[in-house]
This record gives C-alpha cells, sequence and structure tokens, in this order.
C-alpha cells in the first residue's frame, strides 16, 4: 500500500437494509474501486453480511436502535455507553485517516477516538435533536448532506461559522442493478397479467411514509380504470409499527379494494420489483431524499412525488414526473390517471427520467465526490500540524 493511499472507516449503527444502509454498501464499493482503502463497522445482520461477502474487512460493533420500552431501554442505554469504547478500539486495531460516520448515531459512538483521527458526519435525516447537532458540529471535521433538503434545512440551522464544514453530495443509486430485469418475468412470479396496469409504494411501514395517502389515491384510481392492481412493497423493518400495519390493512378493506391490493413483504430488493409496476406513487411528504424515486425513474418507471421533499427535488413536475400538489390522495390520483391514460407523453417523461438519473444520481458520481471532500479534509489536518507542530 502506498504511503499516500486513503484508508477510511465507515460507521453505522444499523445493519437492516434501509435506504442509508444500500446507500453506504454502493458509496463503499464505489470508493474501493477508486483505490480508497475502506474498512467497516457495523452490527451483525443483514448489511454486516452483504459487506463480507463483498470482501471488505468488518468490524462488529452493537447495534444502538432497539425498544426503548420497558426493561430493553435500559439494554438500549447500555450498548450506547459501550459503543464509543468499540469504535475506539476498532479505529486503533485498523488505523484509518479517516472515520467517516453514516449517521448522527454513528457519529456519536466516535466520541472517544483520538482527536488526531477526523471524523466526516454523514447526515441523512431531516429531524435530529437541535443539542446533539450543536455539539455534532464542532467537533466534525466535515459535514456530508445527502440531498439539496437537507443541506437547506441543516444550512438553516447552524450557526454561520460552521457552513464551511457543510458539503452537498447527493444520495445516488447504482443503475447496473437493473440491467437486463425482465418486466414481465417479475410480474410472472407475482401473479399479475401482463395487460393489467399494476400501481405500487415501496416503503417501509413507517407512519411518516403515509401508505394511508396511497391507499386513498388507490381508491380513487379505482374509480376510473377498474381492472388496475395495486401493491405495497416493504417491511416492518424494526417490528415497531405492527398497530400500523393493522390499521392499513383495515383501510384496504375498508375502501373494498382487498381483492386488488397484493401485500409484498418478502421481495424488497428494488430490481426484483420495480420493473414490475406501470407506475410508482411515493406520497411522504418530508422525504429526506427519495431514493426508490430514482430507482423506478432509471428503470423507466413512471413517477408521482409529493410536492416538497427529497423527491419534490429529483422530479421536475410534468418533464421528468409528477407532482402532487399539497400531497393529497386526490391529486395523486389525478396525475396518476393523466399518466395512464396519456401513453406518448408518459413515455417522453420517462426517457426524460431515465436521462436525469443516470446524469446526476449515480454512484460513480459519489464516488468521485466522496473522494473528494476526504482529500480536501486530509489537506486541511496536514496544513494545521504544519502550522501548529507542537498541537497534539
Amino acid at each position: 500500500m502506498q504511503k499516500n493511499t486513503m484508508k477510511i472507516l465507515w460507521i453505522d449503527v444499523v445493519s437492516q437494509l434501509g435506504g442509508a444502509q444500500l446507500s453506504m454498501f454502493e458509496a463503499c464499493n464505489e470508493l474501493a474501486a477508486r483505490g480508497v482503502k475502506v474498512d467497516v463497522a457495523l452490527p451483525p445482520g443483514p448489511l454486516f453480511d452483504k459487506f463480507i461477502q463483498a470482501g471488505f474487512t468488518v468490524y462488529p460493533v452493537s447495534p444502538i436502535r432497539a425498544s426503548k420500552k420497558g426493561f430493553a431501554f435500559f439494554k438500549t442505554a447500555a450498548k450506547l455507553l459501550r459503543s464509543p469504547h468499540t469504535v475506539n478500539q476498532i479505529a486503533r486495531v485498523c488505523s484509518p485517516t479517516l472515520i467517516h460516520a453514516n449517521s448522527l448515531a454513528a457519529f456519536m459512538t466516535t466520541s472517544h477516538v483520538s482527536s488526531e483521527i477526523p471524523v466526516i458526519w454523514h447526515v441523512r435525516d431531516l429531524q435530529s435533536d437541535p443539542h446533539l447537532i450543536r455539539n455534532s458540529l464542532r467537533r466534525a471535521r466535515a459535514i456530508i448532506t445527502a440531498s439539496e433538503v437537507i443541506d437547506e434545512n441543516l444550512t438553516s440551522m447552524v450557526p454561520s461559522r460552521y457552513r464551511g464544514k457543510i458539503h452537498l453530495v447527493r444520495n445516488g443509486i447504482n443503475p447496473k442493478a437493473f440491467v437486463g430485469v425482465n418486466k414481465n418475468t417479475v410480474r410472472e412470479e407475482i401473479g399479475i397479467k401482463p395487460e393489467i396496469p399494476l400501481l405500487g409504494m415501496v416503503a417501509h411501514f413507517v407512519p411518516w411514509k403515509q401508505h394511508d395517502v396511497f391507499i386513498e389515491s388507490a381508491a380513487l384510481i379505482h374509480q376510473r380504470i377498474p381492472e388496475a392492481q395495486f401493491a405495497l412493497i416493504g417491511k416492518d423493518l424494526f417490528n415497531e409499527n405492527p398497530r400500523y400495519v393493522k390499521q392499513l390493512k383495515a383501510l384496504i378493506a375498508k375502501r373494498n379494494l382487498t381483492d386488488h391490493f397484493h401485500w409484498i413483504e418478502e421481495r424488497t430488493t428494488p430490481e426484483t420489483i420495480i420493473p414490475a409496476l406501470d407506475l410508482l406513487i411515493h406520497p411522504p411528504r418530508h422525504e429526506p431524499f427519495g431514493r426508490i424515486v430514482c430507482e423506478a425513474m432509471v428503470c423507466g418507471v413512471p413517477v408521482v412525488v409529493a410536492d416538497t421533499g427529497g423527491p419534490a427535488a429529483i422530479v421536475t413536475d410534468r418533464k421528468t414526473g409528477r407532482h402532487a400538489t399539497n400531497g393529497s390522495a386526490e391529486s395523486f390520483a389525478e396525475a396518476a390517471i393523466e399518466l395512464l391514460e396519456q401513453p406518448e407523453t408518459c413515455a417522453t417523461i420517462t426517457a426524460s427520467a431515465r436521462d436525469h438519473i443516470l446524469r446526476y444520481f449515480t454512484v460513480e458520481r459519489i464516488g468521485q465526490e466522496l473522494k473528494d471532500v476526504y482529500a480536501e479534509v486530509l489537506r486541511t489536518v496536514k496544513e494545521e500540524k504544519e502550522y501548529h507542530p507542537d498541537r497534539d
């Protein structure tokens, strides 16, 4: 290994395959392809296994996310207290030139790491505790925001002296994952005939994703297109929302849509389901980014998104998709019906959408931009040591 080779330790405290974790996996692969040595610290789980299979050196850490009720709360607290020591030990073993924390919780685990090792905080959410943010701003060498919406939100919250630390590196996807996927084969596997319109929502079952809006819009679409079928694709990822899932199923029954709905919890790998859709509806109004929207667009699947949040920054209304005004079920239904009933217009939109994603939202771009941020941080650290050689 050359002396100047970057060696990065990426940390996360969640190993379930959510959007942030998939983005981390793809970014690490792209960095490795660009000559960056990447080690990973993760709790045991699906993402841990995925990194192992890809040939990365992976160190186990305790998961932070856990039940916060009853006795389990104390277990969570114990893990929070123990994780900084664990990460410090890992850093001593692997000796990274820089640590990249994939979330605020992951960043908190680096509190005991030597100040000689710069730490980057990757911001992927819109909601965070102001006190924790202030403390993190002081300690982070750089802050990466994953979308325009996150960048604007964080910039508006922080004192001006910290804004120079913030770098916008938009999330992206790996388009190669969708090459060669046959739409009809996927439909056959889930029991949908090729000629039947299939509209779907792909999101884990948490209330802020607003699956109820999708169901209400489906009821309106069904009135206009009676043969249409609908799919909810996702999981209760952390088993925290069984009541919410039950409420959604009850709403489907209440709207007399049971025979028209497909509840798909086992096939949540995007490339195995998105190509089967004729249209993706994405209702959340406070989505930080919208990875699934990019994946649908690159597959040539038309999208209807809320007119706020990350997806609204990805999709240009009537050019690369549709915005649903005020995020109402009525506006989602209206836009979806318009796309389905105007196939020529829809084809033009989807072609533009695919070109847009391939130009601005690929993991190749992310890899280079992250590497540039790393180089800037390391250059700054080196200059500080040269100006203050007596400072530890």
